[in-house]
Formats: structure tokens, C-alpha cells, sequence
């Protein structure tokens, strides 16, 4: 087996947060898919409504979005930045090769904190798409975040008002999609198909960076917020799925041990993977 890879068939049990089993990966998604919302959007599956009704509650703050944990936000940009350099020094997400501007989309970007403590550093231009309207108004309300003043010209270009289920990015415009502790929210099918028109917004030698929590085993249905913690093994199969391949993956440092283990991965497109690009790092 590959490094990078999973099992065709596999099987993910998980249990709620209260311990309870709540079956496989394949029974679980079965039974959302048949729990319908009775609201404007009747065609979603209410675990997506639930969702979006848990994060309208929460303040439109970096304390509010990080669930009381605004100080793992430091650490965070610090080890972001850290990979963002190991990908430019092998040519990828947007290494200055012919001064082109420099463009990420940072992905279920709620207030902007990936943009404003790091995104916005290290590219030119910033695009944000988050589902939820009174974070995305607090985000394009912060100087920091539009770039406000930037003495390198650096700026927030594009708020965008709109689920990950159904956003496409622009294609070929991107050096890096970045998609950071949002990912849980969408079934294995629309996570799939996402991650599929993020690689047809890459540009050459772009990445997708993911960054989530990962359970130790199968996954956790969070009943508050209505999403899962999925696994790393539970992650890798998703990333296969996409036909696409794990370039690297590595362990964040430096969070309180009573959180998840929390890792950043690496995905290309299977046409630019290379097997001496693997890098499967506890840094």
C-alpha cells in the first residue's frame, strides 16, 4: 500500500460525542441523506441546516469561531507559514518564479483569521468564501483582513456569501485553496465533489491545503454544531477518492493537549504528485 493511501474498501464506525455508536461511515451518511430541511433550501440535508443555525448563534469574533480558544491562533500562522515555505522551496503554492500576483482562497473563512494572521502575508491577493453572512460582514468590516494600509500591496480582493457545498472557485486562478477546521460540515459525497472543483481552480503548481482535526479512530458527530471529526485514515480515503494524491502531511505543534491532534495535508493533482514529494512529518 501506499504511503499516502487507504484501503478501497474500508469502514469507518463513529460515535457522537456522548459516546454513542451512531454505526458506519456508509450507514450514518445514508440516514442524513434521508433527514431533509423544511426550509428555503429543502433539497439539503438538515445536518447541513443544523450547521449553519449553530454558527449564526456564535459572536463574530476570533474567540467566538475558535470555541474559546483564541490563543492556539499564534501557534496556528506560525506552523501555516512554516509549510507555506517548505511548499515554496520545492517550486509549489506560489513560489515567485515570473512576477505574477500571488492568489489563495481561504475556504469556510469566518472572520478572516487565516487570512488576517497569515494568508495576507504571504499572497497578493485573498479571496474569502464563508456560508455564514454576520461572520463574513465582521471579516470584510477588518482592516487587517482587507489589508488595509499594507505597505506590499497585499489585499483581501473577494468576500464570497456561499456554502462550500455549492461554491466553485474560478478556475486556474489559485496558488493555494486553503481550507482550514470547516471541512466536518460536509457529507463524504460533497466533501469529494468540493475538493474536485477546487483542483480545477488551481493554477500550475498550486496546492490545496486542508487543515482538521483528526479523531483517533473512525469519526465523532459533534450534536451541538452538527459536523464529525474524521479520522487521518478517514481523511486519506477521502483525498483518494478525489483521485487526487497526498503530497505531504504534518502534525501542528504547540495546541493544549486536552484538543485534537490537529494535521495539515498537502493535496495535488495526481498529474503533478511525484513519490519523492511525500513527506509524512510529525513536525
Amino acid at each position: 500500500m501506499r504511503d499516502d493511501a487507504t484501503p478501497d474498501a474500508v469502514e469507518f464506525r463513529g460515535v457522537d460525542d456522548l459516546g454513542r455508536d451512531v454505526g458506519t461511515h456508509e450507514a450514518f451518511w445514508a440516514e442524513v441523506a434521508k433527514k431533509r430541511s423544511h426550509g428555503a433550501d429543502g433539497s439539503k440535508p438538515t445536518f447541513y441546516a443544523k450547521g449553519i443555525e449553530y454558527w449564526d448563534g456564535v459572536a463574530p469574533d476570533v474567540d467566538g469561531v475558535l470555541g474559546g480558544f483564541a490563543h492556539v491562533s499564534a501557534p496556528d500562522a506560525r506552523d501555516n507559514a512554516k509549510l507555506l515555505e517548505d511548499l515554496r522551496g520545492r517550486g509549489r503554492g506560489g513560489a515567485k518564479a515570473n512576477g505574477t500576483k500571488t492568489t489563495a482562497l481561504d475556504c469556510g473563512a469566518g472572520v478572516g483569521r487565516v487570512t488576517s494572521t497569515f494568508l495576507i502575508e504571504k499572497f497578493d491577493e485573498v479571496d474569502l468564501v464563508e456560508p455564514c453572512r454576520h461572520f463574513l460582514d465582521a471579516a470584510a468590516a477588518d482592516a487587517l483582513v482587507r489589508g488595509d494600509g499594507r505597505a506590499d500591496g497585499h489585499r483581501a480582493k473577494r468576500f464570497v456569501a456561499e456554502p462550500l457545498e455549492s461554491f466553485v472557485p474560478e478556475r486556474e486562478r489559485y496558488d493555494v485553496i486553503w481550507i482550514q477546521w470547516c471541512i466536518g460540515h460536509l457529507t463524504d459525497d460533497d466533501f469529494v465533489a468540493f475538493l474536485r472543483r477546487c483542483k480545477d481552480g488551481l493554477r500550475e503548481n498550486g496546492v490545496i491545503v486542508m487543515k482538521e482535526n483528526n479523531a483517533a479512530s473512525g469519526f465523532i458527530l459533534d450534536l451541538e454544531d452538527s459536523s464529525i471529526t474524521r479520522s487521518h485514515e478517514y481523511l486519506l480515503h477521502i483525498i483518494n477518492r478525489t483521485g487526487m494524491r497526498c503530497l505531504e502531511h504534518r502534525l501542528q505543534t504547540g495546541f493544549p493537549p486536552e484538543l485534537f491532534a490537529v494535521r495539515m495535508y498537502v493535496i495535488v493533482p495526481s498529474s503533478s504528485f511525484r513519490r519523492v514529494g511525500i513527506q509524512n512529518s510529525s513536525r
